[in-house]
């Protein structure tokens, strides 16, 4: 079964989710994941397309991803595409249907990638602790899980996310649910975000240790089923003109 590989840097999230440090405002994303045959190639097309018209004038926050660890799923990287509202999904795929640069762009992409998949996601939750959004280099842990007892674990991720553990994280935590994955089992993520690889592994080994984390994992051990864990870093970031 393909693991669910999304990362949740998701440019725009600080319009989104403002000046709140801790905000619950629903956002939503897609994933577009591929093997990349010519990274640079790819890199390439997606500055050219942002220099045109076309893409100076997006609804949408994108960033390219690439994908350091992800087990057995063969893409390399994804574009990761943040909308405000469902409306501002449909309004950008409108503009795109209609745009010479962004046929071109197509083209272009086609040359040097091989399609994996595609994933549709909400974004519900955002502890903003460093607002890393739009920062290429930064370094997310994803874990994605089945959840089997929502009242329950919804609960003790509260719980979890109001606690000193969650407040010292050195960077930005992500939740949301899985809409539209395929096969994939998960049906919400966790993504845990920092400034470099260093950063997120010293900061991951000290949560993991915690009794924060400890109290929040005997509570949901019956309640959800964790599917896959992977990480992923930011390549390139175009972010709204507004964010």
């Amino acid at each position: 079964m393909k693991k669910l590989v999304m990362m949740i840097m998701l440019l725009g999230a600080s319009s989104i989710f403002a000046d709140d440090h801790t905000s619950s405002q629903t956002g939503y994303g897609m994933a577009f994941e591929f093997r990349a045959t010519n990274p640079a190639a790819v890199a390439g097309s997606m500055r050219s397309f942002m220099a045109t018209e076309s893409g100076q004038n997006r609804l949408v926050g994108v960033s390219l991803v690439q994908n350091i660890s992800n087990g057995t799923n063969m893409a390399t990287h994804q574009i990761n595409v943040l909308y405000p509202s469902p409306e501002t999904m449909e309004a950008n795929n409108a503009r795109n249907a209609g745009s010479a640069d962004w046929m071109r762009y197509m083209m272009t992409m086609r040359e040097s990638i091989e399609p994996v998949g595609e994933n549709l996601f909400t974004i519900e939750m955002a502890k903003l602790n460093e607002d890393l959004a739009n920062t290429p280099g930064s370094v997310g842990m994803l874990t994605t899980f089945k959840v089997t007892d929502p009242g329950t674990f919804m609960k003790a991720f509260e719980k979890l996310m109001s606690s000193d553990t969650a407040n010292n994280w050195p960077g930005d935590i992500y939740f949301g649910r899985v809409i539209g994955a395929g096969e994939n089992e998960a049906t919400h993520w966790i993504n845990a975000l920092s400034k470099d690889m260093a950063t997120l592994l010293n900061a991951n080994t000290a949560m993991m240790g915690s009794k924060d984390m400890a109290a929040y994992s005997k509570a949901v051990a019956d309640s959800r089923e964790v599917v896959s864990q992977s990480i992923q870093r930011v390549a390139l970031a175009f972010p709204l003109a507004s964010e």
